[in-house]
């Protein structure tokens, strides 16, 4: 084979490379872009189940309420003497944004409990003697059973309790 032929054999080598390469060039950018759709469609996406999904914001952001205190006796008669009180008792009210305090104090010998519905539904368990606090925002509207969790002999007297929010 002659110089020239040498040549043309180049040049037909050099334009199937360029050729070749220009191709992968151009599959490559298309991958490219289809992957940065892919990143960008869920980076967004993700941006929108975050918000959708987001718990709502607190009704008292950016409210600061009173701090409400109250002590709470726990005896054989019940909670503050609920067992003498006809009807709801304790019947406790605080305005919705209030920090709620409650000092509980188990007078008795005898395991109780202490919970308040819908805020503390586990509530506190206090053995004989034992005192705790139970601390909470009142976010929420309404009446709640405040009531004893554990199964005491005096137990039925410490189911009446009421918290209202307004």
């Amino acid at each position: 084979m002659g110089q020239g032929s040498f040549r043309s054999v180049l040049a037909i080598h050099d334009n199937w490379v360029l050729s070749e390469t220009s191709e992968w060039v151009k599959t490559l950018r298309v991958s490219e872009m289809i992957i940065i759709g892919f990143v960008a469609t869920f980076l967004v996406a993700g941006g929108v189940f975050a918000v959708v999904l987001s718990p709502p914001p607190s009704p008292c952001s950016g409210i600061t309420g009173a701090i409400r205190s109250f002590t709470i006796i726990v005896d054989l008669n019940g909670y503050n003497g609920s067992g003498s009180q006809p009807g709801t008792w304790p019947v406790i009210t605080v305005q919705r944004c209030d920090t709620v305090v409650f000092t509980v104090i188990n007078s008795d010998t005898q395991a109780h409990g202490f919970a308040v519905a819908s805020y503390s539904n586990a509530g506190l368990e206090l053995v004989g003697g034992d005192h705790q606090k139970l601390q909470f925002q009142a976010t929420r509207l309404g009446q709640f059973r405040i009531y004893c969790t554990s199964r005491c002999t005096v137990h039925y007297l410490m189911q009446n309790g009421l918290l209202n929010v307004t």
